[in-house]
């Protein structure tokens, strides 16, 4: 006789069954058997009626993804300042928000500074290269830099 521990493990549920097995005689029997439903909130079953399937693990996995791509744009961007302002081609009225010392590249305490949405719109017209975006439209009051 032979104990087999069966699984079904699902995204909402655990199932298990222990079967004693003679497989000479093509005889069993089942010794124990049970489930353990994972509990899901009124909206996640909500949305399970609607034909929506969102475990809460899949959630989690989207957030942790959204924090490691955010914390990777971040390192980028702080090497980039360090390699710029290394070689001199960080322009002094950027390099001047940005903490060389402690902080290694990254800005200093709320004062990254931020374009305004119609300068972005105007570099990318310009193809990518570097201009001066308050010189592009003569505007000093649109805050950036």
């Amino acid at each position: 006789m032979k104990k087999i521990l069966g699984l079904d493990l699902g995204t909402n549920s655990i199932g298990w069954a222990l079967l004693d097995q003679n497989f000479a005689e093509k005889q069993g029997k089942i010794i124990g058997l049970g489930s353990r439903i994972i509990p899901m909130d009124q909206g996640t079953l909500s949305d399970f009626e609607k034909g929506i399937s969102v475990s809460k693990t899949k959630e989690r996995t989207e957030f942790r993804n959204v924090r490691r791509l955010r914390e990777r744009h971040l390192l980028r961007r702080s090497r980039l300042h360090l390699v710029l302002n290394t070689i001199g081609f960080l322009p002094e009225h950027y390099s001047q928000y940005i903490d060389f010392d402690s902080h290694f590249g990254q800005f200093k305490d709320d004062c990254e500074p931020k374009l305004c949405q119609r300068y972005n719109f105007l570099f990318s017209l310009s193809g990518g290269f570097l201009l001066s975006c308050c010189s592009l439209v003569n505007d000093t009051r649109c805050g950036c830099f």
